[in-house]
């Protein structure tokens, strides 16, 4: 295992963390070993599950949530160009996707690297990856169920 590059202050930056849900009021689980932190919260459909990680070595804070849902064979690339499309208009994080074996998962990160991130930043990935993950897992899951087509998807990406 590679050694961390300064856990001083991936040390503090999760503590940060830890206090931002905490003004929040949000439940959470934390693993301070791995610094990793679990953590759940329900939009207006389906569940999200959040992970944060600290990753000391790349001085980086990775939120990300897989979505509790795998895209079927026939689906895969439909879903792949709404990734696209999607990803394309996002400020903020991305959607990765796993096209061998249908897994989806969004992703938000900010480095720490030679600098302080205050609990606003903290707030801002943990709000406005619930607000693009309820925003758009409904819509990938009823693409991979068939329930909608992918030109669906992209008309209402452009209303």
């Amino acid at each position: 295992m590679a050694e961390m590059k300064n856990p001083e202050q991936a040390q503090a930056v999760f503590g940060q963390i830890c206090q931002t849900l905490d003004a929040h009021d949000w439940k959470y689980q934390k693993n301070e070993e791995k610094l990793m932190i679990s953590c759940s919260a329900r939009g207006d459909d389906l569940p999200m599950e959040l992970n944060i990680r600290v990753d000391a070595q790349r001085s980086v804070v990775v939120l990300f949530s897989h979505m509790p849902f795998a895209i079927q064979e026939d689906k895969r690339l439909d879903v792949a160009v709404a990734i696209t499309v999607i990803n394309n208009a996002l400020a903020d994080g991305c959607f990765d996707y796993n096209i061998a074996d249908g897994n989806l998962y969004f992703r938000m990160s900010n480095s720490f690297e030679d600098s302080t991130l205050s609990q606003a930043v903290f707030a801002y990935m943990l709000f406005a990856s619930c607000q693009i993950i309820d925003e758009y897992n409904d819509k990938f899951l009823m693409l991979a169920k068939g329930l909608i087509s992918v030109q669906d998807v992209l008309a209402a990406l452009n209303n």
